[in-house]
């Protein structure tokens, strides 16, 4: 069904997707699924999509860069994102989206260096890579910090967050907008996941990022086995991981459901994308397509949260359908996770090395 939906949103939008292979990447905390990192098999070649409002002779043209496949949410909204901007400015932009990391090889840290270079125009990439550049950002994928994606979305636009965004601007990137992303499930070829206790001694890959290793090796056993997630894959197919851990669109849109028996709702980390441009590009601009541009990416977080509430779940059905077993948690599984995870919390705040960011957030995160 996602599928679907996302052809024909694809169908509809005035711009053009380059490199979008048939598995995806994961968005956080890798660069997407993680944050994202190239799909296994990406194709490299440019698929051209019907327009609605044809380019000025003179306009503007700018890239957007995604982590992941061409149906992921990401993927999805930045999209959207292009053809709202496109059509907006009446064809003074022409917004072209890239996907499975096309622009940068892959490597989500390589891709804010490209950026602040001038190779890229615009990225979309999950608050974990930016923790590669400032152990601030740790603060956001903290386990069960949020109870839900809607509070996460508060978090992301109260004075709490302010530091992490000023962070992205420090870089050498223009801040757009953090848009939401959905809490990260747990696959695995061995057993249901419903406890701390089930993750001892599975091998499960994870982002390169401490707090995940931390809290699945430390907190709950698990034999945390990092890689680039465009291994992932052929490394489930061949055995030499149990599992993975990602948003649901994530193993949807990668084919795991072709190498994965399990799909557990643990919904442990939510974390956030960030949508940046390259400052220079963004002064180059007009005012008023200044102004489009940032109001766009801003009211685009709305859309992006309705769109993964719409869909996270056709994604669990495909891939149940497919053959999956999923399993929620309950109450007393969720509570579990979280005493493991506050239990960590000294760990996690050497990690995210800043009492004043780490104190608001946990001070908001209490107080909703």
């Amino acid at each position: 069904m996602k599928k679907l939906i996302a052809m024909a949103l694809a169908a509809s939008m005035m711009v053009t997707v380059a490199a979008c292979g048939s598995k995806g990447n994961d968005s956080s905390a890798n660069a997407g699924a993680d944050a994202g990192t190239e799909t296994p098999a990406a194709d490299s070649g440019a698929e051209e999509t019907e327009e609605t409002v044809a380019p000025a002779a003179d306009a503007v043209k700018l890239n957007l860069s995604v982590p992941d496949a061409e149906s992921s949410s990401i993927a999805v909204a930045a999209k959207e994102f292009a053809k709202q901007l496109n059509e907006k400015s009446e064809g003074r932009l022409d917004v072209t989206v890239y996907c499975d990391g096309s622009l940068y090889g892959g490597d989500a840290t390589a891709a804010v260096t490209t950026m602040q270079d001038g190779g890229l125009d615009m990225l979309c990439l999950a608050t974990s890579w930016y923790a590669s550049f400032d152990d601030s950002f740790n603060v956001i994928q903290v386990p069960y910090l949020f109870d839900s994606v809607d509070e996460e979305q508060a978090y992301l636009n109260d004075e709490a967050s302010k530091p992490m965004w000023d962070a992205v601007e420090g870089m050498g990137v223009k801040f757009l907008a953090a848009w939401t992303r959905s809490f990260r499930m747990t696959t695995n070829n061995t057993r249901p996941i419903t406890t701390p206790e089930d993750l001892k001694g599975i091998k499960l890959r994870t982002p390169g990022n401490q707090i995940y290793q931390v809290f699945f090796g430390d907190g709950c056993g698990a034999n945390v086995t990092p890689m680039s997630f465009s291994e992932v894959y052929t490394a489930l197919q061949t055995n030499t991981i149990d599992g993975q851990e990602n948003p649901a669109d994530v193993p949807f849109s990668s084919s795991f459901f072709e190498v994965q028996k399990y799909i557990s709702a643990t919904n442990h980390i939510g974390e956030a994308w960030v949508v940046g441009m390259n400052p220079d590009k963004f002064a180059s601009l007009d005012a008023d397509l200044q102004t489009l541009i940032t109001d766009t990416a801003q009211e685009m977080q709305t859309w992006k949260k309705e769109y993964d509430e719409k869909t996270d779940q056709e994604d669990i059905d495909f891939m149940v359908e497919k053959g999956m077993e999923y399993n929620e948690l309950d109450e007393a599984g969720i509570e579990a996770f979280k005493q493991v995870s506050e239990s960590l919390y000294p760990k996690f705040q050497e990690i995210v090395n800043n009492p004043e960011l780490w104190d608001a957030t946990i001070a908001f995160a209490e107080s909703h």
